[in-house]
């Protein structure tokens, strides 16, 4: 009689994943239809290999256009500003890794 309880059990839980799983793919995509239509300004904090660091982030859209600004807050001064998914301006010790642009994506994978 344990197995009947049990049994229900394992095959709810086995009806209920695909529900949780569209509605996570419905979330990134207005994530991903709010990046394209929303401004907002706000501050994240990254985590990296155990090392962690806050940046302020401020998205403009207007006119169709999307600029961002992201600027390190804690640690050595960097900056970078974007304008449609595209990298204009670079500062402080982000500029030495420009040299890496041209690495395959294993490698860089691996740095994560």
């Amino acid at each position: 009689m344990r197995a009947i309880p049990l049994l229900s059990l394992l095959l709810s839980g086995w009806f209920i994943v695909p529900a949780h799983a569209d509605e996570a793919q419905d979330w990134l995509t207005r994530l991903g239809q709010a990046e394209q239509q929303q401004s907002f300004h706000g501050t994240f904090v990254y985590e990296r290999n155990g090392s962690f660091s806050t940046h302020n982030i401020w998205h403009r859209v207007q006119n169709g256009q999307v600029r961002e600004r992201l600027l390190q807050l804690d640690g050595s001064a960097q900056e970078v500003v974007r304008i449609d998914g595209r990298t204009q301006c670079v500062s402080g010790t982000l500029i030495a890794g420009l040299g890496e642009k041209n690495q395959d994506q294993k490698k860089r994978s691996r740095k994560y």
